[in-house]
């Protein structure tokens, strides 16, 4: 590391922690002298890198912190640790904001993706553990806040079976990076959110409360003892009830499927989630091929289209140029021979002027030169040099490949 680390400018503590977060072996303490004192310590194969795992690193990249950088690694494979890296991250969670609504705004942004209120975080969270030892025991991963490039969090939408807000609510939190499960090759998003339902609200102490938690805190609003009246009105609220939501992470796929609580817990389906999530991933695979070659036909048509556009403006940019300098020398010939004709007007000034008197002579003779001097006819060649020459005349085919639809006898005229 010591040697390494001068040369991508960066410290060797610092290397380090590059080649942990890219799962590369390094030395242990001793290797180098039992290097140098003769003896072969073995040397570990690099491992295969995993799908969703970082593979390389530049100068200039952000390194996560210590703890990101676990976060954003793999589930463990013992059960304890697997439920310290979720339980770990609660207490981000409720050091947070709070929403309107209830529901919870941390400050960090890579952290499981778990949308829900503080009541039924630790029940989401331990919801998320079990899934992720199921998925453990068939050999399958899942990572929590990935930070590998081409997987998109899908975004939690308002529409049936979803989470729907309270119109007092502000914008829904949400990770930076995605929760996902790693079947095979295939990637699938995973969130757990709390659903919401439409409850009685009242608008007490300054926020809105559910009838049920207000007649909580003031009963005698509603005994008829008090005059005062608080107007009773309907919106969304938390109901407690979970709700899975697996969705595609790949930019042309759409694919979301989810799992309620409205008639058995989250913990109580999680076979039948892990069955379906493992069955599904088949027809996925399939699904995310065919979408890559439709993606890859598309940028291939549109690379043509474009070569096609560029040449024909460059095809048409030389036109112009040789346009433009065409009337260049057109202008420089008209100037030329606007000066060829005054070079004779003065020559036969010059010629008739052999019979005059040798006074009136002289004085005519000096009008010529003030006159030549005032009109400063262009010297051919410096004109000619000073022109600057056009680029060669496009090809015929480039007028062909710029428009099909123009015939040959276009392409002629406009040369």
């Amino acid at each position: 590391m010591l040697t390494l680390a001068p040369k991508y400018g960066v410290s060797a503590v610092f290397l380090r922690r590059v080649c942990v977060r890219l799962g590369i072996p390094c030395p242990p303490r001793g290797y180098w002298a039992k290097k140098e004192s003769g003896q072969r310590p073995t040397i570990p194969p690099l491992p295969k890198s995993q799908p969703g795992a970082p593979t390389q690193w530049r100068k200039g990249d952000v390194l996560s912190s210590s703890a990101e950088a676990e976060q954003s690694q793999d589930m463990p494979k013992s059960g304890s640790a697997r439920r310290a890296m979720i339980t770990g991250s609660l207490s981000s969670f409720t050091s947070g904001r709070v929403a309107s609504d209830g529901y919870l705004k941390p400050a960090k942004r890579n952290l499981p993706d778990l949308v829900v209120t503080e009541p039924t975080l630790r029940r989401a969270a331990s919801t998320l553990m079990k899934i992720a030892t199921r998925f453990r025991d068939l050999n399958h991963r899942i990572s929590v806040a990935c930070g590998q490039h081409g997987y998109t969090r899908k975004v939690i939408g308002d529409e049936d079976g979803r989470l729907k807000r309270s119109v007092f609510a502000t914008s829904t939190w949400g990770p930076a990076l995605p929760t996902l499960v790693f079947i095979d090759e295939i990637a699938i998003g995973l969130t757990i959110y709390e659903q919401t339902e439409n409850k009685e609200m009242v608008y007490l102490n300054g926020k809105y409360v559910s009838v049920h938690e207000a007649r909580k805190q003031k009963p005698g609003l509603w005994n008829g003892i008090r005059a005062e009246r608080y107007q009773v009105t309907t919106d969304r609220a938390p109901s407690k009830r979970l709700c899975l939501r697996a969705y595609s992470p790949y930019y042309f796929v759409e694919w979301t499927q989810t799992w309620t609580e409205s008639s058995a817990s989250l913990a109580k389906q999680i076979e039948d989630i892990v069955q379906s999530l493992v069955a599904r991933s088949k027809s996925l695979a399939i699904e995310l091929a065919e979408a890559n070659r439709a993606a890859a036909l598309e940028r291939a048509r549109w690379e043509a289209e474009r070569a096609i556009a560029e040449a024909r403006d460059e095809r048409l940019a030389i036109l112009k140029q040789r346009e433009a300098a065409l009337k260049e020398l057109l202008n420089t010939i008209d100037t030329w021979s606007a000066g060829r004709k005054t070079e004779a007007f003065f020559d036969d000034i010059i010629a008739r002027s052999t019979d005059m008197e040798a006074e009136a002579r002289k004085t005519l003779l000096a009008r010529v030169e003030a006159a030549k001097d005032l009109l400063q006819s262009p010297d051919s060649v410096e004109a000619l040099m000073a022109w600057i020459a056009p680029p060669a005349a496009p090809p015929d085919h480039a007028c062909a490949a710029s428009s099909p639809t123009r015939n040959s006898t276009d392409c002629s005229t406009t040369k």
